[in-house]
């Protein structure tokens, strides 16, 4: 964690019902679990209803997710946290539900642009790529140089898929063949109780204040796969890192989102090192023009990888997923967002390749989903419309920086 209080953070974890249940027919839904703080009828209830409602109207997919959801003292610089069930699947098994499942334009991109899996001699299939290089005792990783990782382990040939990614690909059993629990929780959202959150967007967020619809969407966005292995590379990576008798490779398991981060044409890179980006066409360009990611909190550059890279200061984020947010500040749900989802095998409401330049802020949010109320497909274009001038004007505003990040 990080020691100053000034850069707060909301981090997210891993982990294993009866509730509410948010969303509208062929949508996501959401069973809401109160853990404490978040009862029927309280401010944070509202607001995770109305984070919950914006994904259930992007997201199509016919499934359920259970979230625990609460508040509880989580220390001086900690805003939130969010632990996530996670179950570990084949390569092989992952990329073949992506296939079946492509269902835009960008879907069929990113599939037909994913690295071959590599045949070994066991039978296996393995994905390799670039990453950091080991120590001298192979129990850990050094951020001086990197490797071709293509030995074939268990980190090339195995991905750890979130339970609630895994519902969205149809994926019911492990790489062992145990089935995936369907039912259980799939993660568990605790936001901190010592700090000031603004659970009404519309007139902006107030000065000392956290934009809470904006947290909550981040939150569940980490919930439902948007988290990236090269977080445990930096973790067993350089002398604060933590070593592993034996292989290190055994502790690193890349995730769904990891298939599509490069650092050039045509080279997955899971390393803390160079400058990795989002990539639908193998690697050729950026998602949109400018989908970097971050590179990690102890070796990259200071923000978990689980995140898009941090904007600069006054400048627009590139999506809620953005690694720092500010007092004051009113978040914004970005194409880019949607991009990911839609890549690592969710189905949108609509084609993110056809609106490049969505922009949707938490004020707009709070409008159009108080209530639980979903638009139509035909209503999006005027929701969207003006959105990202106003989003883009606010933040602005930000003086202050605080970090959202997942481990």
């Amino acid at each position: 964690m990080h020691a100053l209080l000034r850069k707060l953070l909301l981090t997210a974890t891993a982990t294993t019902l009866a509730g509410l249940s948010i969303a509208p027919a062929q949508a996501v839904t959401f069973t809401l679990i109160d853990s404490g703080g978040a009862a029927v009828g309280s401010q944070a209830r509202l607001g995770f209803e109305v984070a919950a409602s914006y994904w259930s109207s992007v997201l199509r997919d016919n499934t359920n997710i259970n979230l625990s959801i609460g508040f509880s003292s989580l220390g001086s610089n900690i805003v939130g946290q969010t632990a996530s069930a996670r179950a570990f699947v084949d390569n092989s098994a992952v990329y073949g539900r992506l296939a079946s499942d492509a269902t835009s334009s960008l879907d069929r991109m990113a599939v037909g642009s994913l690295q071959p899996l590599a045949n070994g001699d066991r039978g296996q299939t393995y994905l390799s790529a670039t990453a950091n290089a080991f120590n001298v005792t192979r129990t850990a990783y050094i951020d001086t140089r990197t490797r071709f990782d293509n030995d074939g382990s268990i980190n090339n040939g195995v991905a750890s898929v979130n339970v609630a990614n895994a519902k969205a690909l149809g994926l019911t059993r492990d790489a062992n063949g145990i089935p995936i629990n369907q039912n259980a929780f799939d993660g568990a959202i605790t936001f901190s109780s010592d700090f000031n959150f603004d659970f009404d967007p519309r007139n902006g967020i107030a000065a000392n204040s956290f934009d809470f619809i904006g947290t909550a969407i981040h939150e569940i966005g980490h919930a439902l796969g948007f988290v990236s292995g090269v977080d445990i590379y930096d973790a067993v990576t350089g002398p604060r890192g933590m070593q592993f008798p034996g292989a290190a490779e055994t502790s690193v398991i890349l995730t769904p989102l990891d298939y599509f981060r490069y650092s050039a044409p045509g080279r997955l890179d899971w390393s803390t090192q160079n400058t990795p980006y989002t990539s639908a066409d193998g690697g050729r360009t950026q998602l949109f023009g400018n989908s970097l990611m971050s590179t990690g909190r102890l070796n990259g550059d200071g923000q978990q990888a689980s995140h898009w890279k941090d904007s600069p200061r006054g400048d627009p984020s590139e999506g809620i997923l953005d690694p720092t947010i500010a007092f004051g500040q009113t978040l914004e749900v970005t194409a880019l967002d949607l991009a990911a989802y839609d890549m690592i095998g969710w189905d949108l409401a609509f084609d993110p390749l056809s609106r490049p330049g969505y922009r949707m802020s938490t004020a707009s949010i709070y409008r159009n989903f108080l209530g639980g109320a979903v638009p139509e497909p035909t209503s999006w274009a005027m929701m969207i419309a003006g959105v990202g001038l106003a989003g883009g004007a606010l933040r602005r505003r930000r003086a202050m920086t605080v970090r959202l990040s997942f481990a």
